[in-house]
């Protein structure tokens, strides 16, 4: 019985509660945050009244190459 309960109906109930919940960011509030994880987070941490950014630019990072040359063999 306890069986069921965690992997039959527990799943399913919590499922069926997912579709009907509402967004925690109505979807045309933010056009900069599809997800609404920048609103969400200012929810939970506060936020720092800076604007969304108008577009999302990528960091100019290259990759790491370490040189192991320096090190003895594994025996």
């Amino acid at each position: 019985m306890t069986a069921f309960l965690l992997f039959i109906l527990l799943p399913t109930a919590l499922i069926v509660l997912s579709f009907r919940m509402k967004p925690v960011v109505p979807p045309g509030e933010s056009p900069h945050d599809a997800l609404g994880g920048g609103l969400a987070a200012t929810g939970l941490f506060g936020g720092h009244g800076l604007p969304a950014d108008a577009r999302s630019v990528p960091e100019d990072t290259d990759p790491v190459r370490f040189d192991l040359s320096g090190l003895p063999d594994r025996e």
